[in-house]
């Protein structure tokens, strides 16, 4: 099955370059979509892979572990994929905040000879892929190399200014900016609903900004009994990183059975191989304290009920269940909240859940001027999807810079008729299956692991990525009967 969304990546055809020592026009493929082909090759959900159609021969192909291994080629200097941005053309665009969005369309904006100025809060680049992912997933050093590519594009980068306190919107178009890209990401971290979580106890901290604070190289929180609540990524990342910083007892409550959890099943597996317990079922309902320590966490055992909006079957409480679980340390980690409207105040611009409004194909909002993508649109997703938001709205940034107004395509219609649930026939079989055996990377054994922050998993080699790739069905089909 040919899976191109979200970020339209040409698979098909970086696989087939790949399979044939190709390299360099490999990570051209790659690079013509996707601008941080390194992070994505380490942290990405895999979409496309959940959609591959070698999945119903045997095992999808292992697609996000290929462009990893193009992406190490390219930081060990040997592929040449970059070329220099063309002449700057009249118009720059103003860019807020340096996550995976705004980096993205400011490198595809600089490929259009648009220059860009970032203006980044933090004092360094990469948003939540570089706050909120720890290292042993994703080295700093490849985010460093992929915002050099940005930069080689053309864009500056400035650091520690908070756009909405020390320079406002309106301002920028003073200073001689076109337009403005929104990407504030979704950086705060939604409530539990639990008594107590805002009492100011020592030792209670939020996922977002315990991970924050241990890539800055910090040791945010001690103690001996950890629990962390929530069930995604973010807490996946929560409790494994605590392993790595000393706490030996470390407990994840989740309110529905793990079939139901969010975070990818690779992250789930390797926490519970590096000693995490799991339980699940369990909800939290006060926090149990003593003066300013906390000396426990009162839960409440679930049971699954109908189905709710996400689709899940909807968690709820067992009368009489109350328990206790002794800790010290508390970390929620339930979900994350936007704040585009500390940069862009005006409520008539944002959804109830202070997410900005934007035309959903072309990026932009009711002010002509302003356009926004990744997190502060969607709410929080996955950075694949906000690669794809920054790449998407380059585009339309340049024709209204160009024409004053932005006017989609055919083809851009036709991508939102399209779902990936129409891809591919669910039915297919195939008279051979089982003929191959997808690769795997190697893995840091577990009682290595948690002794350090070095990165888990280690990249293909030359021959597993051209063996990988030649298992590739090359499937560029589109089922278009939804339209």
């Amino acid at each position: 099955m040919y899976q191109r969304l979200p970020s339209n990546v040409d698979i098909p055809a970086y696989l087939e370059n790949v399979r044939m020592d190709r390299w360099s026009q490999a990570m051209a493929t790659v690079r013509a979509d996707c601008p941080m082909p390194g992070t994505i090759g380490r942290v990405c959900v895999r979409p496309c892979e959940t959609h591959c159609r070698r999945s119903r021969l045997d095992a999808p192909l292992a697609i996000r572990a290929v462009k990893r291994f193009l992406a190490d080629e390219e930081m060990a200097a040997k592929l040449d994929a970059e070329t220099p941005p063309p002449p700057a053309k009249t118009g720059r665009v103003a860019i807020i905040g340096a996550g995976p969005a705004g980096l993205s369309c400011a490198y595809y904006l600089g490929q259009q000879g648009y220059r860009c100025t970032i203006f980044e809060a933090q004092e360094g680049p990469g948003g939540m892929a570089a706050y909120g992912i720890p290292s042993y997933r994703l080295p700093r050093q490849v985010i460093a190399h992929e915002v050099a590519m940005v930069e080689k594009q053309g864009a500056e980068i400035r650091y520690g200014i908070k756009v909405g306190e020390d320079i406002h919107l309106d301002e920028l178009l003073g200073k001689g900016y076109g337009a403005v890209f929104l990407a504030v990401g979704a950086p705060e971290s939604s409530k539990m609903r639990c008594e107590g979580e805002d009492a100011g106890y020592r030792c209670f901290m939020t996922g977002v900004n315990f991970l924050a604070e241990a890539a800055r190289g910090r040791t945010p929180l001690t103690g001996k009994r950890l629990v962390v609540i929530g069930g995604g990524n973010v807490a996946m990342d929560c409790v494994r990183t605590a392993r790595r910083i000393g706490f030996d007892d470390v407990n994840l409550l989740y309110r529905r059975t793990e079939a139901e959890m969010p975070a990818d099943p690779q992250e789930i597996e390797e926490a519970k191989e590096e000693g995490v317990h799991f339980h699940h079922l369990v909800a939290p309902v006060s926090i149990v304290a003593d003066g300013e320590e906390i000396t426990g966490l009162k839960c409440q055992r679930m049971e699954l009920g109908e189905p709710d909006a996400s689709g899940r079957r909807r968690p709820v409480p067992v009368q009489g269940s109350e328990f206790v679980i002794d800790c010290d340390t508390i970390i929620p980690a339930v979900g994350q909240v936007c704040v585009v409207d500390c940069v862009l105040p005006e409520e008539d611009a944002l959804t109830p859940w202070k997410t900005l409004v934007v035309d959903q194909t072309t990026f932009q909002s009711e002010a002509s001027h302003i356009f926004g993508g990744g997190d502060c649109v969607t709410g929080p997703a996955t950075l694949i999807k906000a690669l794809a938001a920054g790449k998407h709205a380059a585009r339309f940034i340049a024709e209204y810079l160009e024409a004053g107004q932005c006017t989609p395509r055919p083809i851009d219609l036709l991508r939102k008729w399209i779902t990936p649930d129409t891809v591919g026939d669910a039915q297919e079989t195939f008279a051979y299956p089982g003929q191959t055996l997808r690769a795997h990377p190697e893995i840091m054994a577990p009682d290595v692991r948690i002794g350090s922050f070095d990165e888990v998993e280690k990249g293909f080699s030359a021959a597993q990525a051209r063996v990988e790739a030649a298992r590739c069905l090359r499937c560029y089909r589109l089922m278009l009967s939804a339209i």
